[in-house]
């Protein structure tokens, strides 16, 4: 008995002390993200190449809950914009044209948050992210006619553009056009550092990563050597990122506890 009384007495300065700097929390983001467009049943043998590929994510809102100095919930929703961009190759391994993929969600993230302490201090992230379309377009661009193999099948496609797929409902007037997944799902990582500017305005800075488990597309399996290069199983969203924001603690403490410990 005299063990556990031992350890109350040991913690409970903690306990009081995380009590004022509990609270709920609102802010505003930014981020500056390299997005990728992976393919999980190809790794070899493509006719494309990678490129770097830069979007951004204007602008989100964040809404938290502070439950003691270093633990918090936070839910945020961002319109992010994502995608990539291909080179197309043929069988010399030359350029004949370009894949563009350009999405556009809601992501709506759902983290548990630790937090170091100090005026100056580092947070790590991690929760599920949910995704929605807004808009999405899957478009090959062919500077010529070229031949391309897709392991012992060799087969042309002309020079010209040609959308693949698309959300607009005028779009897809054409049986052709295929549909993108309205809805994604994945799991978010993230670490970086916060700033108290003011005793309840803090500057944040993280380097973000999330990968998507959900088909961008539709279909399961998506064969068109017609208007383009591969044939596609399952893939998925990709994203790193540098957020940027600005949050603001409704401080339920005393302000002296605040300032100390934001």
């Amino acid at each position: 008995m005299k063990k556990y009384f031992l350890l109350l007495f040991l913690v409970f300065p903690f306990l009081a002390q995380s009590q004022n700097i509990k609270g709920p929390y609102l802010g505003v983001t930014t981020q500056f993200q390299n997005t990728w467009i992976i393919n999980d049943e190809q790794y070899e043998d493509v006719n494309y190449r990678h490129r770097f590929t830069t979007k951004w994510a204007p602008y989100g809102f964040v809404v938290g809950y502070k439950f003691n100095e270093n633990h918090n919930v936070q839910a945020e929703i961002y319109r992010s914009h994502q995608g990539e961009r291909f080179d197309l190759i043929d069988v010399n391994g030359d350029k004949t044209g370009e894949k563009e993929i350009d999405l556009v969600y809601y992501n709506i993230p759902l983290l548990f948050k630790y937090t170091t302490t100090g005026t100056l201090r580092f947070n790590f992230q991690l929760g599920p992210q949910l995704g929605m379309l807004q808009k999405g377009t899957e478009r090959n661009t062919f500077s010529r006619t070229a031949s391309y193999q897709i392991k012992d099948r060799t087969h042309s496609v002309g020079q010209g553009s040609y959308l693949l797929a698309s959300t607009e409902e005028s779009d897809r007037t054409n049986t052709n056009i295929g549909e993108f997944n309205q809805y994604d799902l994945g799991i978010l990582l993230g670490t970086g550092v916060e700033y108290s500017l003011k005793e309840n305005l803090i500057l944040t800075a993280n380097l973000r990563y999330s990968y998507n488990f959900v088909n961008i597309r539709k279909e399961e399996h998506i064969e068109d050597l017609s208007r383009d290069t591969d044939y596609y199983v399952l893939r998925q969203n990709m994203v790193a990122g540098i957020q940027i924001g600005l949050n603001y603690l409704f401080n339920t403490g005393d302000g002296s506890s605040s300032a100390r410990h934001q």
